[in-house]
């Protein structure tokens, strides 16, 4: 499965937690997606403005599916791409100034050892770092 197929399995399945738990309490979805900086800062000098321009549509694509998707489940969702930041730390700073009473991120769900050292890159800083609760959404990586 390619990257991009893999993040919005991730996004899908975090986003339909998400949607639960907004519907149980009442309580509104911001979705974010970030594109990630150093990607476009260790791109070929010829191609960074491509890859930005690439991932930021990706990025924007991302929230409007999901958003749609949340509101279709009857719930208010406010999106926001944003361009070139680092990702666990432009999440936590989101979540501050959305003042989130929730983070809802999804992982891939590693097996053993693997498991014990790494969540997935973003998602385990955005756990280290977040001063608020969160659901880690475990989606497996499909070969279980």
């Amino acid at each position: 499965m390619g990257r991009c197929c893999r993040r919005r399995t991730v996004a899908t399945a975090a986003l339909d937690h998400a949607v639960g738990a907004a519907e149980a309490y009442g309580a509104a979805l911001y979705v974010v997606s970030v594109v990630d900086r150093r990607v476009v800062l260790t791109a070929d000098p010829d191609e960074k403005e491509s890859v930005r321009a690439d991932l930021t549509d990706e990025a924007t694509e991302a929230v409007e599916r999901l958003a749609d998707r949340a509101r279709e489940a009857g719930v208010e969702t406010t999106t926001t791409a944003i361009a070139e930041a680092v990702p666990h730390r432009e999440i936590c700073a989101d979540a501050d100034r959305a003042g989130a009473d929730l983070l809802v991120l999804g992982t891939h769900g590693r097996t053993g050892r693997e498991r014990r050292l790494t969540l997935g890159g973003t998602t385990e800083r955005v756990v280290t770092d977040a001063d608020r609760p969160l659901l880690v959404v475990d989606i497996g990586d499909g070969s279980r």
